[in-house]
């Protein structure tokens, strides 16, 4: 799973749902440990240069694995969430991320670059 997230995401504009653009990142970037003991880092970009970044891990709840966020910085619209814990539905493989919208069987996608 660690493997699979390292790197850059794009939206998909053709994918998912009109309330992707509006309340998903336009790109999401993961990084890898820089060193044994360190917490990874994430970027997000939404559209209108808003963003936010910090460190990511996943959590074992039930049988589910889930990707964790840690806001540690932000621009002026996303500040509120400094100091929380962001607990996302994103699920990881082929090449892209996904996060359920409008439905069961739609998805917003952002998939790796190259």
């Amino acid at each position: 799973m660690d493997q699979q997230i390292i790197g850059r995401f794009d939206r998909n504009a053709e994918a998912g749902c009109q309330s992707c653009a509006t309340r998903g990142p336009l790109w999401m970037e993961f990084d890898a440990p820089v060193s044994a003991g360190a917490s990874p880092r994430y970027r997000f970009r939404f559209d209108g240069e808003e963003r936010h970044s910090g460190t990511y891990q996943f959590m074992s709840l039930d049988t589910n694995v889930t990707l964790t966020l840690f806001p540690d910085s932000s621009s002026l619209l996303y500040s509120d969430l400094l100091g929380e814990v962001l607990y996302t539905q994103y699920t990881v493989g082929s090449g892209a991320m996904r996060e359920p919208c409008e439905g069961l069987l739609r998805q917003c996608r952002w998939e790796r670059r190259p």
